[in-house]
């Protein structure tokens, strides 16, 4: 395995080499000293306005105590700003107060001692209010970041569940982690004991050799590894096993330095992230396992229904096969010409339906296989139609066939084997399960850009449990009294697999008249331009 090495891109490149930005930068885009001034500015603002409020008061109305006023300049600084610009606040209101309002006025001498204890409340109230205020904001300031992350975790959680590829989930989980710490993250899965790149945001394909091995030794371990841990502390990386059931299946890192290493906060949301990550693989393994299971029993199941039918359906022309082949063979010299002819027909009638049933299932294994190939050729249904009907008729149907073609019905540009083998296949089955008397219909029009060919009958019609499925392979209609059930279920599947290739569309119809019969339609698209 090729040893992988993690290049940062520059902009995320801290003094260290650890790549994590500094949490200054984050809050805003103006200059870090401005940001951390802008609080204290305001709280100076806002005793300069208590203050012209307090002296406008005052001019107007005898006040025994102002200092009120100032509490709530205190109150917004604590509110707006956090306990630090609040304290500020505070200092300031205790000299404003003592400045404008304490006689001697604007001085800072205080003469009368009610006066210095009504300044010394000022600042005490001052003081608790703003530590009260300023705590109580952080609280909520913390409560709403905890929120939002919960909300964050909340969402990815969702979306992970959504996921059914293991590729599909690291990728999510290394967006999150990224866009929750802000830092580069990776995640490397294990292959025969050995940890690849999976997925990294930002997108790179390295690590170094040193923190390759601390991933390593973290899912050997299976306990964090890296920066702010035990093992390999020098690593700027910190590495978290993704556990499952049996056991680490990977590990997933960001990378930190010793100046912005994970806050409490922070690692709780990384660790969580990992847990939903492991968690959300593990759901992906077992949604493959169970989908390869699925389609193995599929397969063994149409795998032992193929050779049942096969060895069933195959049964009866061969044994006539071989009866007529034996009674030729002992008896030839002795019997009538009229009997040996009937025996050689009757050899190669039994090799035409063979011949037409493995036909069948050599079609549906090229449309399986997405191997059917189309040599496209102008049809005249007409003809197409007629060949169907000799061909069913040679084969001994006893049915009445009848024939309707549209007049100047273009010709239709498609492969004339496959359409041959399509009429062939409605025409059997109708001739199979419409009874010896039935009248069958062929009828071919046009209806705007497409052509439609439908083959009908007057026999009993498709039961409506199996009128939904008859296009799926193995279906095939109950067996009337004296059917031989011939035919491996696989005619229709092949018609509807035939028109598709040619770009068109079939459907089943029954009951179509007097509640009985069947009618089969195909629409196969027009060219622009036909002979």
């Amino acid at each position: 395995m090729a040893t992988f090495g993690f290049r940062l891109p520059r902009a995320l490149r801290s003094p260290s080499g650890t790549g994590r930005r500094d949490r200054s930068t984050r809050a805003g885009s103006g200059p870090p000293i401005l940001e951390m001034a802008r609080p204290f500015l305001w709280s100076v603002a806002a005793v300069v306005l208590a203050t012209g409020i307090g002296l406008g008061l005052t001019s107007r109305v005898r006040l025994p105590n102002a200092s009120m006023v100032f509490l709530l300049a205190v109150l917004f600084a604590a509110a707006r700003f956090g306990i630090w610009p609040a304290l500020f606040s505070s200092g300031l209101s205790f000299l404003a107060y003592n400045f404008f309002f304490i006689e001697p006025l604007h001085t800072f001498a205080v003469t009368e001692p009610h006066e210095l204890l009504a300044l010394f409340v000022l600042l005490v109230a001052a003081i608790l209010t703003s530590t009260i205020a300023g705590r109580a904001r952080e609280q909520a300031r913390l409560a709403a970041e905890r929120e939002t992350a919960s909300q964050r975790l909340y969402r990815f959680a969702r979306r992970l569940s959504a996921l059914a590829d293991p590729q599909s989930v690291v990728d999510h989980a290394a967006i999150q982690a990224h866009g929750d710490l802000n830092c580069p993250c990776v995640i490397l899965l294990a292959s025969e004991g050995r940890l690849g790149m999976s997925a990294a945001w930002p997108p790179e394909d390295r690590l170094d050799p040193e923190v390759l091995s601390a991933a390593e030794l973290a899912l050997g371990n299976g306990e964090a590894t890296g920066l702010g841990t035990a093992l390999r502390p020098t690593v700027p990386w910190l590495f978290l096993p993704l556990r499952a059931p049996e056991g680490a299946i990977g590990v997933i890192g960001v990378a930190q330095s010793d100046d912005t290493r994970l806050n409490p906060e922070e690692r709780t949301s990384f660790e969580t992230v990992a847990e939903l990550t492991a968690t959300a693989l593990e759901r992906a393994r077992l949604g493959q396992e169970i989908s390869a299971a699925r389609t193995a029993a599929e397969a063994e199941r149409v795998r032992n229904t193929l050779l049942a039918s096969i060895s069933h359906d195959f049964r009866t022309p061969l044994a006539s096969i071989l009866g007529a082949s034996t009674s030729l063979i002992e008896y030839g010299a002795r019997l009538p010409e009229p009997a040996r002819r009937d025996l050689l027909v009757q050899v190669k009638d039994e090799a035409e339906h063979l011949d037409g049933m493995v036909k069948n299932l050599l079609a549906m294994t090229r449309l399986e296989a997405g191997a059917l190939e189309l040599n496209r050729d102008w049809v005249d249904l007409q003809e197409l139609f007629d060949r169907a009907v000799a061909l069913a008729k040679r084969r001994g149907a006893h049915q009445t066939f009848e024939v309707r073609v549209e007049a100047e019905l273009p010709f239709v540009l498609a492969d004339p084997n496959l359409l041959d083998q399509v009429l062939a296949n409605l025409v059997g089955n109708a001739i199979q399960h419409a009874g010896a008397n039935a009248d069958i219909t062929l009828e071919a029009r046009r209806e705007g850009s497409t052509v439609v060919l439908s083959v009908s009958d007057d026999g009993p019609g498709i039961p409506p449990d199996v009128l939904s499925h008859v296009f799926e392979k193995f279906v095939r209609a109950p067996r009337r009294s004296g059917d031989a059930g011939e035919g491996t279920g696989l005619g229709l599947a092949i018609v509807k697999g035939i028109v598709e290739a040619h770009d068109g569309t079939v459907a089943a119809a029954s009951p179509v008249a007097g509640q009985r019969g069947t009618r089969i339609e195909i629409r196969l698209p027009l060219p622009k331009e036909a002979p």
